[in-house]
């Protein structure tokens, strides 16, 4: 295994900040657009933490970044490489992070450009999580064309919680700007559903190995994470959650809440599967 639980926490804080900033984005293009200031902040403020976080965490798990620092500037200018696509890709979503939540934060409107262009790497980003695993061909599970669109819809998904839960802290009175987001609460995990049963059937029916690494999440010594943590957890409760908060006008912020935090628990869960899940191919020479 060439990764550590550092990597989780990097792909999961990647995911969370391209999905906040766009929910942020989303909010701010829409016809609301001067009254959600204070949600605008908020995605954006997780945006740049979650991302900070994470990029901290991926150079203490990448050993030569910090051990061999000079190892990054032939990373800048190789672009064959993919991680030398990624770090274009998280240097131009980090200044767009900084300048919105600077507009946002003195009441400022971002212009619309601006929101499309920071939109657009939010989702680059998102998917480059995936497809920063994906490069590593020996892992089966991970070398699939189903990962990045996973893990694209799983950072919406938490991005989307992450903003409801910090507009419930620190803006509640604008909680109801949320509300025609509401249904992609109930979207997102229906679909996130199908891509992970559509991941391990794809990949276990490829060869031994993503055999072995859906068994092992299954039914296996993972198989704990994935009922419980992932479906339970992390799809099932946020869907039926907010189905009810749907249907209900009392306790609809509390039902919410707890369904967002569903959501970022099964986030996490789901990025510790995919990766420590994951057995290699054996070559025979």
């Amino acid at each position: 295994m060439i990764w550590g639980h550092a990597i989780v926490w990097y792909l999961f804080l990647a995911g969370l900040a391209a999905g906040a900033f766009a929910t942020a984005a989303l909010v701010a293009l829409g016809r609301s657009r001067t009254e959600s200031l204070g949600i605008q902040s908020i995605g954006r403020a997780i945006a740049l933490v979650a991302l900070g976080a994470g990029l901290v965490l991926l150079l203490v798990d990448a050993e030569a970044g910090i051990k061999n620092p000079a190892r990054f500037f032939y990373l800048l200018t190789n672009f064959n490489s993919v991680m030398t696509w990624g770090v274009a890709i998280l240097s131009g979503f980090s200044l767009v992070i900084v300048v919105t939540l600077v507009l946002s934060l003195t009441r400022r409107l971002t212009p619309r450009w601006l929101d499309v262009v920071g939109m657009l790497l939010a989702l680059s980003t998102a998917a480059y999580t995936g497809v920063l695993l994906g490069v590593v061909k020996t892992y089966p599970i991970w070398n699939t064309a189903l990962l990045p669109v996973l893990f694209l819809v799983s950072a919406l998904s938490a991005g989307a919680a992450a903003t409801g839960l910090g507009t419930a802290l620190f803006a509640r009175r604008d909680l109801g700007l949320l509300h025609p987001f509401k249904r992609l609460h109930v979207v997102l995990p229906v679909v996130e559903g199908l891509l992970v049963a559509a991941l391990l059937f794809v990949t276990a029916s490829s060869n031994p190995a993503a055999l072995q690494s859906a068994e092992r999440m299954i039914s296996g010594d993972l198989s704990m994470a994935f009922w419980l943590g992932l479906v339970v957890v992390g799809l099932c409760v946020p869907l039926v959650l907010e189905l009810l908060s749907l249907r209900r006008r009392n306790g609809e912020a509390a039902l919410s809440a707890a369904g967002s935090a569903g959501t970022l628990v099964g986030g996490i869960v789901l990025r510790y599967l995919v990766v420590f899940s994951a057995v290699p191919l054996v070559f025979v020479s």
